[in-house]
C-alpha cells in the first residue's frame, strides 16, 4: 500500500514540477514576443496577441495542479515534503475507503483478554520496582 501511495504522490509532485517548468518557458516566450513587438512595430499586435493566451493557459494549469493557492513552496526540502504530504493525504483517503473491521471471533476475543491480563500483570510488577 505504501508503494502505490508513494507512486501517486510522486506523480502529483512531478505535475507540480512541470507547472514550474511551463511557467519559466511561458515567461521567456512572453519576453521574446515583447522584444520582437518593440522591434517590429508594424506587427506588434499579432506578436502581443499570444501573451494573454499563455497567461490563461498558465492559470488553468496552476489550478489543475495546485487547486487553491498554496504556501510553503520555497522550502529547501520542498519536493520531499510534498511527497510526504501527498502520501499522508492519500493514506487518509484510502483509510476512509476501507470498510470497518469485522466482528471479532470468539478465539480472538479470548486472545485479547489474555493479552490484557498479561499487560496488567506486567504493570503491577513494574509498580513494585
Amino acid at each position: 500500500m505504501y508503494e502505490e501511495l508513494r507512486k501517486e504522490a510522486e506523480k502529483k509532485v512531478k505535475a507540480k514540477m512541470s507547472f514550474f517548468i511551463i511557467a519559466i518557458v511561458f515567461a521567456l516566450t512572453g519576453v521574446v514576443l515583447l522584444m520582437l513587438s518593440f522591434y517590429l512595430p508594424s506587427i506588434s499586435f499579432w506578436l502581443r496577441l499570444p501573451i494573454p493566451v499563455l497567461i490563461m493557459v498558465l492559470g488553468i494549469v496552476y489550478f489543475s495542479v495546485f487547486g487553491l493557492p498554496a504556501t510553503g513552496i520555497t522550502a529547501a526540502d520542498w519536493k520531499e515534503e510534498e511527497i510526504e504530504r501527498e502520501i499522508i493525504k492519500l493514506y487518509r483517503q484510502k483509510k476512509a475507503q476501507i470498510s470497518p473491521p469485522q466482528a471479532l471471533s470468539e478465539t480472538e476475543i479470548l486472545e485479547l483478554k489474555e493479552l490484557e491480563r498479561l499487560e496488567k500483570g506486567r504493570a503491577q510488577e513494574e509498580d513494585f520496582v
